[in-house]
Formats: structure tokens, C-alpha cells, sequence
């Protein structure tokens, strides 16, 4: 009779809805999105939106009562609720915390600059191993950017304003946590176990279906139209400023950021708002001077850029756009010192590297050349020091960049090659090539 019992409570939707709901719990237990630690702090930013992960442990418990017949009809619908949540997470975070976007573009797009150069570079590796090495300048961060009016309306345009209202970007993307994807796969297994336990499935998914497409088109309506027209209203603003009219610019684009934040980060809206501010005859100080950098990092003149943005970043440090702007400035500085074929200065680079981290950690471009400017100065051990950063910084990517990995590793070889451990130098230099090794200790590979 027990087993008569056991195979009544375990039939073909109870077992799926029970792989969902274990899925759904390593969901719960795992991080949604995640940059380093000391970054977020930095920026005084954070991602509370990780709570969303409270819904995940509430239809886990709900499903799994269910499988024990404690719930009898679990509501499919609740579910469908916790599964377009959890698709629209990369919109709260571009739309709502405008800081984690700016901070995750940053970082995805310092990833591919070093890895250009890794890749353009390569041949440096020489018998004096990367003593003549050239690095590139800094580029200014990449900034939220409005789309052309002009663009609107052409069917090309349409993926990306699809892809940008809805927060699918690579940037983002390529730092979301195995919390949210256990989540979305988790509630579509465990839908997919509802849905067998019904005796007429295709009716009931019908009918599921005919209730959630409003909810979803009127979803889909409540993001598409606040972008779209956020970005014809900065258009209009754009007009408003070209006719003089000031006062209503700086109106205007107030009301813009309180409704959408994600314009914090467009320097373009900022450098109009200052502009008009100024006019008007009521300049913000820090934005006043964040224009005044601007006009000096376009003409390289990188100490003046600097010295404007640190003034701006002291009146107003939640303006988080200096702050990576301010970073690239001192890294031009400091690449300057290491360029510079007739007087070549790798320490006094370094230290500047080193600045340029305590106002962005963990910045990779930093960290990279940070890490060639110690080994070009001949010291091999902080040059693995750092190298084990970059490493460990890697850990917060989706797709480790492959060829800086094997730099750094390979840092990490002459360092021990350096040092007169010939067994470990060659271990280190199999992590440099291959890639199954990654992570692991030396002693694990013996």
C-alpha cells in the first residue's frame, strides 16, 4: 500500500515541478548579479534588486507544497508573474540604478580594450621580454547615449531600441549571476510540471495565456513608450537649448532624470545641463567644473582634465560619470611616462597606475598597466601581485577575456622563472596556455 501511495504522490508532473523547484532553491541561495565588492562601494552604489530573489524562495516553497499536495491548486499564474519579473531584471537595473549600468559598461568595455591590446601586441613578447612595449591611451568611458530623432522611426533602429529599453546588453549581461538564471530556468521547468499536472493542457496553457498576453503587451507598452519618449523629450530639450531658451532646458531635463534615471549617465544631457545652468545664472558647481574637464581631456590636456574633476567629484560625489572619467585621465597621464621613448619613467608610471585604482578599483586597464610597468621596471614580484588581481578580477565575468588571463599567468611565470624555481615557472607557464589550469594552486597540479 506504501508504494501504491509513493507512486500515486510521484506522477510525471509532480516530478518536474520537483527539478524545478531544486532549481529554483539554487536560485535563491546564488547571486543575481555581481561586480566587485570594492567597486560598488567606491561608487557608494549597491544592488538591492538581488531581493527580487525573496519571490524566487516564495514560489519555490509554493510549488513544493504543492508536490505534497498541501496546496492543491497552485496558482499558474503567480508563477507567469515571477518569470516576467525575473526577464525584466536587466531593466531595473539599466533603467532604475544608472550607477551599476555605467559601472558594468565600464568594466565590459575595459575588458575589451585590454584584450586589444593583448591581441595587437603580441609579438612584444621578446628576449627582453616586453621592455619595449607601447600602451594605448585611455578612452573615455562609455556613457548611456540617447538615440538619434533620426533613427527613430527606421526599422534598423528598432533592435536596439528593443534591446536598450529592455536592458539586454552585453554589458549587462556579462555580469549577471547564476541566481538569476537558475531562477529563469527553474520557474520555466517548474511551469512546465504545472501545466503536466492538468488534465487538458492545451486548454489551460490557452486559457493562461489569453489572461497573460494584456498584462504582458501593457508591460511592454509601460517600458517601450517611457524610453522612447524620454528620448524624443532630451530631442525637444536639445531644440530648446539651440533656440536659447535656457530656463526651460534646465526645467526640463530635471523633470527627465527624476522620471528616468538612466540619463544620469549621458555626459551629452549633462554637459547641455551645465551649460544652460550657467546661462540661467544658476551654475552647479560640480557640473561647471565637470564641462571644464571634458574641454580639457578632448584637447589631451590630462592634469588640467584631472584637477577640474577631482573639484567636481568633492562638491558632488555621487556624480559617478566623473569618477570614470577622472580614472582615465590619470591612466593618459601615467601611459604618458611609459610611452615616452626618450625618457621612459616605468616607477613614476606605476604610481600613477596606482592612483588612477584608488579612485576606480579594480579597473582593468589599470591593473594592466600597472602590471607591465612593474615588469618593464624589472620588479617581477609585484608584477605577479597584480597579475593575481587580474585574475582574480575575472572571476565577476561571464566569458573570461582568454588572452589577458594568459598574460597574467604568464607574469606569474617569469616571476617564479625569476625567482629560481624552474618546476613552478613551468607550471605557471601551462596555465598560460592552457586553460583547464585556471585557479588552480601549483601544488594541486604536481
Amino acid at each position: 500500500m506504501k508504494i501504491l501511495a509513493l507512486l500515486h504522490l510521484l506522477n510525471r508532473g509532480k516530478i518536474v515541478l520537483f527539478i524545478g523547484t531544486l532549481i529554483l532553491c539554487l536560485g535563491v541561495i546564488s547571486p543575481w548579479y555581481r561586480l566587485p565588492k570594492d567597486i560598488l562601494e567606491t561608487f557608494s552604489t549597491s544592488i538591492p534588486l538581488t531581493n527580487i530573489g525573496i519571490i524566487t524562495a516564495v514560489l519555490a516553497l509554493i510549488a513544493l507544497l504543492s508536490i505534497f499536495n498541501y496546496i492543491k491548486h497552485p496558482p499558474r499564474l503567480a508563477f507567469w508573474s515571477g518569470l516576467i519579473a525575473t526577464l525584466l531584471f536587466p531593466y531595473f537595473i539599466t533603467t532604475w540604478f544608472p550607477t551599476v549600468d555605467f559601472i558594468a559598461s565600464a568594466y565590459y568595455n575595459q575588458g575589451k580594450s585590454v584584450s586589444q591590446h593583448v591581441e595587437q601586441n603580441f609579438s612584444q613578447v621578446q628576449s627582453q621580454w616586453k621592455q619595449n612595449i607601447t600602451l594605448n591611451q585611455s578612452l573615455a568611458p562609455t556613457i548611456i547615449e540617447a538615440i538619434p530623432d533620426s533613427n527613430f522611426f527606421q526599422m534598423s533602429s528598432w533592435e536596439r531600441v528593443i534591446f536598450d529599453s529592455f536592458g539586454y546588453k552585453n554589458s549587462i549581461l556579462e555580469f549577471i549571476g547564476k541566481g538569476w538564471s537558475f531562477s529563469l530556468i527553474g520557474l520555466v521547468i517548474s511551469l512546465i510540471g504545472l501545466y503536466l499536472r492538468e488534465k487538458q493542457i492545451l486548454q489551460t496553457w490557452v486559457h493562461d495565456l489569453s489572461l497573460l498576453l494584456p498584462a504582458i503587451c501593457l508591460c511592454c507598452a509601460l517600458i517601450l513608450i517611457p524610453f522612447v519618449g524620454a528620448n524624443i523629450i532630451n530631442t525637444q530639450i536639445n531644440t530648446d537649448f539651440a533656440q536659447g531658451d535656457y530656463t526651460k532646458v534646465v526645467q526640463q531635463s530635471q523633470n527627465l532624470i527624476s522620471w528616468y534615471p538612466s540619463f544620469q549617465g549621458n555626459v551629452a544631457f549633462l554637459e547641455r545641463l551645465a551649460k544652460a545652468e550657467f546661462y540661467t545664472d544658476r551654475p552647479d558647481i560640480a557640473l561647471i567644473n565637470f564641462v571644464k574637464g571634458l574641454e580639457n581631456y578632448r584637447l589631451s590636456n590630462f592634469q588640467s582634465a584631472e584637477e577640474y574633476w577631482q573639484k567636481s567629484l568633492e562638491l558632488q560625489p555621487n556624480l559617478f560619470v566623473v569618477r570614470g572619467y577622472l580614472a582615465a585621465a590619470i591612466l593618459n597621464q601615467g601611459v604618458s611616462y611609459l610611452d615616452d621613448p626618450n625618457n621612459r619613467q616605468p616607477a613614476v608610471a606605476a604610481d600613477i597606475f596606482e592612483k588612477a585604482l584608488r579612485i576606480f578599483p579594480n579597473h582593468l586597464e589599470a591593473l594592466y598597466n600597472l602590471m607591465l610597468a612593474r615588469v618593464v621596471n624589472g620588479e617581477f614580484s609585484h608584477s605577479a601581485d597584480v597579475a593575481q588581481r587580474i585574475i582574480a578580477s575575472q572571476e565577476y565575468f561571464q566569458n573570461q577575456r582568454i588572452g589577458l588571463m594568459g598574460q597574467a599567468y604568464l607574469h606569474l611565470t617569469w616571476a617564479e622563472y625569476k625567482n629560481g624555481d624552474v618546476n613552478k615557472a613551468w607550471e605557471r607557464y601551462r596555465q598560460s596556455v592552457d586553460a583547464k589550469t585556471w585557479g588552480k594552486k601549483i601544488e594541486e597540479q604536481k
